[in-house]
């Protein structure tokens, strides 16, 4: 077999031939297993062999640096013709020409050198200066400048991207995105003088920091390992921390920085660990989400896909955006005059919602409860005692049978029912305690027991301080005897006391008086009229 070169090597031959061993290795597989590689060399080039069997035999049987007759097919790997090495013997070099297995690789081709910034980027730059020149806190224009004069963060801040798909995704989007959140942090501060201007253009320039070192790539943009474990909210506020250390920034202006940059995301479902606690955290999260929706709008409808009235709905946002014509004059549209734009200050107003200010007390709603249907019927209904206290032996009022009923057996005359256990004194029945009986009580009778005497009181304390020192120097007077002491001193058929006689405020007693005797009917059960 002729000698065939390195670089006349082609796949499905067979090749057999003299070469230097160049380089040597037995690595391990993914399946484990070893095998040998061999990368042989002469002076057209270099080419790559594998052996897959019989490892330790063919590796024991030469070194590097040594002329080898190696035979074999030849196959392709990653698009490179590879030996599969069948047998391998060694040479003696003084046989050979060692010219002919010098090979010096050519030189790497020079890789271009890094373009400088654009036009663009340089403009943005300038701008980006000049908006953070207008800070008049020293402590803040001193924590912001600590980035900018870092000169690596300074080179990636002009080529990183803002994002990988969503807005921005491009190099110096970054840049782009922070400038235009500055200029709309001026200008809400503009037209909020409530608003720190200084802690707000702090806000706009740290909020996507971190994306400096969340991303990697220009072109092919990919999240880096510290990225995804920790994210740019974070890891900008670590940076804040090392940086406010060295400028001497105070522990509060630290706290007010990071916590614009945790919560700009504004919800907690966004990644955001804190959501918006301060007017300039809210505008913050405001002014990103203005700033990054429109760009990302905006390439939407920039792109192929859909019709021409409306794009793809296969997006971030997984609908559809107008891209139509609209329904105005399209011509150059101008603000209004700068005197109009003035800033707009709101004053708390002196109502419920202002702070400070109690609330007026809410009006009693008049409502008129109507009677539900059960009072209304037991209001039509006589009184549940009406019966008992008609006179004894006065006839009840006949009622005629119901239809399909039969008459009722009349009941046994039980006597007098003042003779009858817990009847005495014509209270309410046995046990009633709804009617507050009172009467005679049996050995062993579990009936209610005497309601407690109720104190008269009032509603003004000190007016019934004032009636009991006053009653304290009057001289003593005798007291009216009750209803019941007059009952048992005078006649037998008693008579209430005249109204004129009934001292003012007082009430009516809570004793009952003492059962009359039997076959005496209580004046309560006398008939009316």
């Amino acid at each position: 077999m002729d000698k065939i070169w390195a670089k006349d090597v082609k796949e499905g031959e067979r090749a057999k031939s003299v070469f230097l061993v160049a380089r040597k290795a037995i690595p391990t597989a993914k399946s484990g297993k070893t095998y040998l590689s061999v990368t042989f060399q002469d002076k057209t080039g270099e080419l790559e062999a594998r052996a897959f069997e019989k490892v330790e035999e063919l590796a024991a049987a030469f070194e590097e640096k040594d002329l080898v007759e190696v035979e074999g097919a030849i196959g392709a790997f990653q698009g490179k013709p590879q030996l599969r090495i069948e047998s391998l013997a060694k040479v003696d070099p003084a046989t050979l020409d060692a010219a002919e297995f010098v090979w010096a690789p050519p030189p790497e081709p020079k890789k271009p050198e890094k373009p400088g910034p654009s036009e663009a980027e340089s403009a943005h730059w300038t701008e980006l200066l000049a908006l953070v020149d207008c800070v008049v806190d020293p402590h803040v224009k001193d924590l912001i400048k600590a980035f900018l004069e870092d000169d690596d963060v300074a080179a990636r801040l002009r080529r990183a991207p803002a994002a990988k798909t969503v807005h921005h995704a491009y190099a110096g989007g970054l840049l782009e995105h922070t400038v235009s959140c500055l200029k709309l942090a001026h200008r809400l501060a503009d037209h909020f003088p409530q608003v720190d201007r200084d802690l707000l253009v702090a806000g706009a320039f740290f909020h996507d920091l971190g994306k400096i070192r969340e991303l990697s790539g220009e072109r092919s943009t990919e999240y880096t390992d510290e990225g995804r474990l920790v994210g740019h909210l974070v890891m900008t506020a670590q940076w804040i921390h090392d940086k406010a250390r060295r400028v001497g920034a105070s522990r509060d202006l630290e706290h007010h920085v990071v916590h614009m940059v945790l919560s700009h995301h504004g919800r907690l479902e966004y990644g955001s660990p804190k959501v918006p606690m301060t007017l300039e955290a809210m505008l913050t999260h405001a002014i990103d989400e203005i700033d990054s929706r429109v760009n990302s709008w905006l390439n939407l409808m920039g792109k192929d896909g859909g019709n021409r009235r409306w794009t793809d709905a296969n997006n971030v946002y997984e609908q559809p955006i107008w891209r139509g014509n609209l329904p105005t004059v399209q011509a150059e549209k101008k603000g209004p005059a700068p005197e109009l734009l003035t800033p707009v200050i709101y004053v708390p107003r002196n109502g419920a919602g202002a702070p400070g200010q109690p609330r007026p007390p809410k009006k009693p709603k008049d409502r008129k409860r109507e009677p539900r249907p059960q009072q209304a019927a037991a209001e039509a209904k006589p009184a549940e005692g009406a019966g008992e206290a008609k006179a004894e032996g006065a006839p009840a009022p006949a009622q005629a049978p119901r239809e399909g009923r039969p008459e009722r057996a009349e009941r046994p005359d039980r006597g007098p029912r003042d003779q009858h256990r817990g009847f005495g004194g014509g209270g309410g029945g046995f046990g009633d305690k709804k009617r507050g009986y009172t009467g005679p009580r049996l050995p062993g009778d579990k009936g209610p027991h005497r309601p407690p005497e109720k104190k008269n009181l009032t509603h003004n304390p000190f007016a019934a301080l004032a009636q009991k020192l006053e009653d304290a120097g009057k001289p003593a007077e005798e007291k009216p005897a009750s209803p019941a002491e007059a009952e048992q001193q005078q006649a037998p058929a008693p008579t209430p006391p005249a109204p004129q006689d009934q001292p003012t405020g007082a009430h009516e007693p809570d004793v009952a008086p003492e059962p009359a005797p039997a076959g005496t009917p209580a004046p309560e059960d006398k008939p009316a009229g």
